[in-house]
């Protein structure tokens, strides 16, 4: 496929990409492109059945290896992903073509509602087999596991979005829709406390200022006045 088969016409697309990978490097990517021309050629199918093709063939095609605190574009030269890099890969898809969709963060995870024929599906990106959840009490359990607990008070800050410790009690204290930009914000955040964790804090630094200039997080502020120099 010719690189000219990713032509963004949403202009809110267009303006989120620029800070994610530009529309540029999007048409160099050889990889990115065979992947949107195989989607455009079943985007006429029924709504649910090309939605559930998209997730399994986006995984198939992009997603390769889990790896913690990877960026989208990690993701795009070498195939490593995590829910934030995922869900970014999916929201642009889907707001490519024209998908209602939803990106909500929790506390130390990110994951995808869509919405098609006025019906609910759970895009859970890191889990390339069972990741489409479709059904209705299924989703209703999924959502169950992220909502937040009535007793928290206490916001998490010092774990990274991916972290393995969600579910846990008291871990549950943000459930919230984001927009495309703020998601990639936290793909700093991400390495912000990567950079914290290694004690390098002038690189966490930057990478929680690089965060906040694109989300103005309570949790990425509270970070970044511990670190700021």
């Amino acid at each position: 496929m010719s690189a000219q088969n990713f032509n963004p016409k949403n202009g809110e697309l267009l303006n989120d990409i620029a800070f994610i990978y530009s529309v540029e490097n999007f048409e160099k990517n050889n990889q990115w492109n065979r992947l949107v021309g195989k989607l455009d050629r079943k985007s006429d199918s029924d709504a649910e059945y090309f939605l559930e093709y998209l997730f399994y063939k986006t995984h198939q095609k992009l997603l390769k290896e889990y790896k913690k605190g990877t960026t989208f574009t990690n993701l795009l030269e070498n195939g490593s992903y995590d829910c934030v890099s995922a869900s970014i890969t999916y929201s642009v898809l889907l707001k490519y073509f024209d998908i209602e969709h939803s990106i909500i963060e929790t506390d130390y995870h990110v994951f995808i509602i869509a919405k098609v024929n006025d019906k609910e599906i759970i895009m859970e990106t890191t889990d390339p087999r069972n990741g489409f959840v479709s059904n209705a009490e299924e989703i209703k359990e999924f959502k169950a596991d992220f909502l937040p607990n009535v007793n928290s008070t206490q916001l998490n800050q010092k774990e990274s979005i991916g972290s393995p410790v969600y579910g846990q009690p008291n871990s549950k204290t943000i459930y919230k829709e984001i927009s495309l930009r703020q998601l990639s914000a936290l793909q700093y955040f991400n390495q912000g406390l990567i950079a914290m964790h290694n004690k390098d804090y002038k690189l966490a630094s930057r990478r929680l200022q690089q965060a906040l200039n694109l989300y103005e997080s309570e949790r990425i502020d509270m970070l970044f006045k511990i670190v700021a120099p």
